[in-house]
């Protein structure tokens, strides 16, 4: 049992997927993850420290490794429910494989799911190419309105993808997405390390999410709720308030790949030698490595800071994109701070942050 909270774990189920997006980080190798890693990663989440538990569910695509999620979820179920915890588990998938068994399923357990999005038709089936006759777009956007019917609202949320090209696109594309009617839970999917992000694009994005941020303000004040999703985070859980500072990437970025090795970053999957050495922490199998599992998380704290920017450091980035993060976070803890004022005196703006506490997933 690990001494610190965990409150979130990213099960990395297979490494096969029925899509072929360009920007993927990916390789298609091929990899499922054991019911045993599953299991041991289920059990290193829940039996840490702390009440409320968030089990993420991804690939590749995870419904290609749906006997696989019938058992991991049944199992976590159960454990929830001996441990007392709160569990919210949550899906990443594309939407191309959905049927009446995984939907029936989706229900039972009360899962959420989380679908990536890039805009509109043309520039989706351009950097989302799929399998099939079908266009992906045509396919997702069905899938999309078949689920929307069978689960709440609350439990479906949109993966818009922004990529540098198309920053200029990007309040269009987001007025689209909302359009659609199919989810008011939106996160924004900034693509690293696909192609260079320029300043142009920079600016872009910076002037499209401040317009964004604009309309999601006005729309409260008309009790219309758009929920981005690191707002949320922050409203719920002072998330971003933490990341600002020195923060335990055990509590929220732990990631676990098919092997059971774990790390904090999905683009460390495809490293090798003393790099990938580095950048390890543990494995489900044995749990984490002593430095990580055995020490306690405090924010004054000197080592922390240093075991946090040591991580890091070896991490060579290959161009700015971590700019446009930093500015995605900074703009959204200040939209947030801005919605905790306006709910001191305003009706609209408190129900928002009540429901925003009530219903963090993504």
């Amino acid at each position: 049992m690990s001494k610190k909270e965990i409150a979130k774990i990213k099960l990395t189920l297979t490494t096969n997927c029925n899509s072929n997006c360009g920007y993927c980080f990916v390789e298609k190798s091929n990899e499922r993850m054991s019911f045993e890693v599953a299991k041991k990663s289920v059990n290193l989440l829940l039996e840490s420290p702390g009440k409320d538990k968030l089990l993420s569910l991804y690939g590749g695509e995870p419904f290609l490794e749906f006997p696989l999620i019938e058992e991991v979820v049944t199992y976590a179920r159960k454990r929830e429910v001996k441990l007392k915890k709160r569990l919210i588990i949550s899906i990443c998938s594309n939407l191309l494989w959905l049927d009446d068994k995984k939907i029936a399923f989706l229900k039972k357990h009360k899962l959420k799911v989380t679908v990536s999005i890039v805009g509109k038709s043309a520039d989706h089936n351009k950097f989302r190419s799929a399998t099939g006759r079908e266009k992906p777009y045509a396919k997702v956007i069905k899938n999309l309105i078949w689920l929307a019917s069978e689960l709440p609202s609350s439990d479906i949320g949109i993966s818009f993808v922004v990529l540098p090209r198309l920053s200029s696109k990007m309040v269009e594309y987001f007025k689209h997405i909302i359009s659609l009617g199919l989810s008011n839970n939106i996160n924004f999917e900034i693509i690293q390390e696909f192609e260079k992000w320029r300043e142009i694009d920079r600016k872009n994005f910076i002037g499209g999410f401040h317009e964004i941020l604009l309309m999601t303000l006005e729309m409260i004040a008309r009790n219309n709720f758009i929920f981005i999703n690191p707002i949320s985070w922050e409203l719920g859980r002072r998330k971003l308030t933490e990341a600002q500072s020195t923060s335990c990437q055990v509590r929220h970025n732990l990631e676990v790949y098919p092997s059971g090795d774990m790390a904090f970053s999905p683009f460390l999957l495809n490293c090798e030698g003393e790099l990938k050495s580095h950048f390890l922490i543990g494995n489900a199998k044995t749990g984490l490595n002593r430095k990580f599992g055995s020490c306690i998380f405090n924010l004054s704290s000197d080592k922390c800071k240093r075991c946090e920017n040591d991580y890091y450091a070896k991490y060579q980035r290959t161009d700015d994109a971590y700019l446009i993060v930093d500015a995605y976070t900074k703009m959204s803890l200040e939209a947030a701070k801005k919605i905790a004022k306006k709910a001191k005196v305003n009706k609209y703006f408190r129900d928002y942050v009540s429901y925003a506490k009530k219903n963090l997933c993504f």
